[in-house]
Protein backbone atom coordinates (compact mmCIF):
# COMPACT_ATOMS: atom_id res chain seq x y z
CA UNK A 1 0.00 0.00 0.00
CA UNK A 2 2.98 2.67 0.51
CA UNK A 3 4.09 2.12 -2.65
CA UNK A 4 0.65 2.86 -4.39
CA UNK A 5 0.35 6.03 -2.25
CA UNK A 6 3.80 7.35 -3.07
CA UNK A 7 2.38 6.69 -6.77
CA UNK A 8 -0.53 8.33 -6.47
CA UNK A 9 -0.66 10.42 -3.58
CA UNK A 10 0.46 13.42 -5.28
CA UNK A 11 -2.48 13.06 -7.91
CA UNK A 12 -4.79 15.79 -7.27
CA UNK A 13 -8.38 14.75 -6.23
CA UNK A 14 -11.03 16.79 -8.65
CA UNK A 15 -14.00 16.61 -6.70
CA UNK A 16 -15.26 18.99 -4.22
CA UNK A 17 -14.09 19.56 -0.84
CA UNK A 18 -17.02 17.18 1.01
CA UNK A 19 -16.01 13.93 -1.05
CA UNK A 20 -16.56 11.22 1.58
CA UNK A 21 -14.26 8.42 0.32
CA UNK A 22 -10.20 9.29 0.12
CA UNK A 23 -9.53 9.31 -3.61
CA UNK A 24 -6.45 6.93 -2.78
CA UNK A 25 -9.00 3.93 -1.44
CA UNK A 26 -11.34 4.36 -4.71
CA UNK A 27 -8.10 3.96 -7.22
CA UNK A 28 -7.23 0.80 -5.00
CA UNK A 29 -10.35 -0.31 -5.32
CA UNK A 30 -10.69 0.14 -9.03
CA UNK A 31 -7.54 -1.14 -9.58
CA UNK A 32 -8.39 -4.59 -7.69
CA UNK A 33 -11.29 -4.79 -9.13
CA UNK A 34 -9.85 -4.06 -12.62
CA UNK A 35 -7.08 -6.96 -12.18
CA UNK A 36 -9.52 -9.50 -11.04
CA UNK A 37 -11.55 -8.58 -14.18
CA UNK A 38 -14.12 -5.85 -13.75
CA UNK A 39 -15.13 -4.06 -16.54
CA UNK A 40 -17.46 -1.28 -15.57
CA UNK A 41 -17.93 1.14 -12.68
CA UNK A 42 -20.85 -1.38 -11.31
CA UNK A 43 -18.64 -4.04 -11.16
CA UNK A 44 -16.16 -1.95 -9.39
CA UNK A 45 -18.32 -1.42 -6.34
CA UNK A 46 -19.66 -5.31 -6.75
CA UNK A 47 -15.95 -6.51 -6.33
CA UNK A 48 -15.72 -3.97 -3.28
CA UNK A 49 -18.96 -5.30 -1.63
CA UNK A 50 -17.57 -8.70 -1.93
CA UNK A 51 -14.37 -8.27 -0.61
CA UNK A 52 -14.99 -5.91 1.83
CA UNK A 53 -13.81 -7.52 5.10
CA UNK A 54 -10.19 -8.13 3.03
CA UNK A 55 -9.80 -4.63 1.77
CA UNK A 56 -10.60 -3.23 5.10
CA UNK A 57 -7.00 -4.81 6.02
CA UNK A 58 -5.91 -2.05 3.87
CA UNK A 59 -7.92 0.77 3.90
CA UNK A 60 -10.07 2.32 6.77
CA UNK A 61 -13.08 2.82 4.46
CA UNK A 62 -14.45 5.13 6.88
CA UNK A 63 -17.74 5.06 4.50
CA UNK A 64 -18.19 1.65 3.05
CA UNK A 65 -17.48 0.74 -0.08
CA UNK A 66 -17.82 3.70 -3.03
CA UNK A 67 -20.75 3.42 -5.19
CA UNK A 68 -21.18 2.58 -8.72
CA UNK A 69 -21.24 6.85 -9.59
CA UNK A 70 -18.61 7.59 -7.09
CA UNK A 71 -15.83 5.44 -9.08
CA UNK A 72 -17.75 6.89 -12.50
CA UNK A 73 -17.56 10.69 -10.99
CA UNK A 74 -13.43 10.08 -10.27
CA UNK A 75 -12.91 8.14 -13.09
CA UNK A 76 -14.74 11.43 -15.65
CA UNK A 77 -13.23 14.16 -13.42
CA UNK A 78 -9.21 12.78 -13.18
CA UNK A 79 -6.94 14.73 -15.08
CA UNK A 80 -5.97 11.98 -17.87
CA UNK A 81 -1.89 13.07 -18.12
CA UNK A 82 -2.18 13.48 -14.19
CA UNK A 83 -3.49 10.24 -13.85
CA UNK A 84 -0.91 8.19 -16.19
CA UNK A 85 1.54 9.83 -14.79
CA UNK A 86 0.62 8.50 -11.60
CA UNK A 87 -0.02 4.92 -13.30
CA UNK A 88 3.22 4.59 -14.44
CA UNK A 89 5.04 5.46 -11.06
CA UNK A 90 2.98 2.72 -9.64
CA UNK A 91 4.09 0.09 -12.56
CA UNK A 92 7.73 1.23 -12.25
CA UNK A 93 7.43 0.38 -8.39
CA UNK A 94 5.61 -2.45 -8.92
CA UNK A 95 8.29 -3.59 -12.04
CA UNK A 96 11.11 -2.78 -9.69
CA UNK A 97 9.48 -4.66 -6.26
CA UNK A 98 8.78 -7.86 -8.30
CA UNK A 99 12.03 -8.05 -10.11
CA UNK A 100 10.99 -7.47 -14.02
CA UNK A 101 13.47 -5.83 -15.77
CA UNK A 102 12.59 -4.78 -19.43
CA UNK A 103 14.26 -6.85 -21.44
CA UNK A 104 13.21 -8.86 -24.08
CA UNK A 105 10.69 -7.99 -26.88
CA UNK A 106 8.52 -4.60 -26.82
CA UNK A 107 5.66 -4.57 -28.85
CA UNK A 108 4.03 -1.55 -30.24
CA UNK A 109 0.49 -1.33 -31.93
CA UNK A 110 -1.83 1.69 -33.05
CA UNK A 111 -5.57 1.20 -32.66
CA UNK A 112 -8.22 3.45 -34.20
CA UNK A 113 -11.34 3.30 -31.44
CA UNK A 114 -14.18 2.66 -33.71
CA UNK A 115 -17.31 5.06 -32.38
CA UNK A 116 -14.78 7.53 -30.44
CA UNK A 117 -15.57 10.62 -31.96
CA UNK A 118 -14.66 14.62 -30.13
CA UNK A 119 -17.79 16.47 -30.24
CA UNK A 120 -17.13 19.22 -32.43
CA UNK A 121 -14.57 17.99 -34.40
CA UNK A 122 -14.38 15.32 -37.79
CA UNK A 123 -15.61 12.60 -37.88
CA UNK A 124 -12.45 11.09 -37.49
CA UNK A 125 -11.78 8.27 -34.84
CA UNK A 126 -9.24 8.43 -31.85
CA UNK A 127 -5.48 6.58 -32.36
CA UNK A 128 -4.26 5.55 -29.58
CA UNK A 129 -0.45 3.80 -29.42
CA UNK A 130 0.25 1.05 -27.15
CA UNK A 131 3.19 -0.34 -25.99
CA UNK A 132 3.57 -3.73 -24.32
CA UNK A 133 6.39 -5.56 -22.67
CA UNK A 134 5.63 -8.96 -24.01
CA UNK A 135 8.09 -11.49 -20.90
CA UNK A 136 6.96 -8.90 -18.59
CA UNK A 137 3.19 -9.25 -19.44
CA UNK A 138 2.84 -5.77 -18.65
CA UNK A 139 1.52 -2.72 -20.39
CA UNK A 140 3.96 0.05 -20.52
CA UNK A 141 2.42 2.97 -22.23
CA UNK A 142 -0.62 3.77 -24.34
CA UNK A 143 -0.98 7.53 -25.70
CA UNK A 144 -3.16 9.33 -27.72
CA UNK A 145 -1.71 9.84 -31.27
CA UNK A 146 -1.68 12.98 -33.38
CA UNK A 147 -4.71 12.80 -35.54
CA UNK A 148 -4.44 9.45 -37.64
CA UNK A 149 -0.52 9.58 -37.11
CA UNK A 150 0.38 6.32 -35.08
CA UNK A 151 3.95 6.46 -36.02
CA UNK A 152 4.47 9.99 -34.36
CA UNK A 153 2.48 8.84 -31.35
CA UNK A 154 4.91 5.78 -31.35
CA UNK A 155 7.88 7.73 -31.37
CA UNK A 156 6.60 10.00 -29.15
CA UNK A 157 6.14 7.40 -26.15
CA UNK A 158 9.07 5.29 -27.18
CA UNK A 159 10.86 8.12 -26.15
CA UNK A 160 9.71 8.07 -22.53
CA UNK A 161 10.78 4.74 -22.08
CA UNK A 162 14.06 3.44 -21.23
CA UNK A 163 14.31 0.15 -23.62
CA UNK A 164 18.15 -0.19 -23.54
CA UNK A 165 18.95 -4.20 -24.90
CA UNK A 166 15.18 -4.43 -25.79
CA UNK A 167 14.02 -5.38 -29.34
CA UNK A 168 10.67 -3.01 -30.01
CA UNK A 169 8.71 -4.38 -32.82
CA UNK A 170 6.10 -2.96 -34.64
CA UNK A 171 3.49 -3.34 -37.91
CA UNK A 172 4.75 -2.59 -41.22
CA UNK A 173 3.06 1.41 -40.99
CA UNK A 174 6.36 2.11 -39.28
CA UNK A 175 8.51 1.26 -41.73
CA UNK A 176 8.92 5.15 -42.80
CA UNK A 177 11.96 7.35 -44.13
CA UNK A 178 12.56 9.16 -41.30
CA UNK A 179 12.90 6.55 -38.90
CA UNK A 180 16.19 5.54 -40.10
CA UNK A 181 17.85 8.35 -38.02
CA UNK A 182 15.80 7.19 -35.04
CA UNK A 183 17.77 6.03 -31.64
CA UNK A 184 14.60 3.21 -32.32
CA UNK A 185 14.91 0.32 -34.69
CA UNK A 186 12.25 -1.53 -35.78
Amino acid sequence: MQKFRRAFGRLPDPRAGNASHELLEVLFIALAAVLCGAGSCAEMEEFGQSKEGLLRLFLKLEHGIPSHDTFSRVFRLLKPQAFELAFRRFMAAFAKANGLKLTGVIAVDGKALRRAYERGGRATPLHLVNVFAVEARMALAQQKAPGRNETAGALEVLDLLSLEDCTVTADALHCHQYLIGADIMF
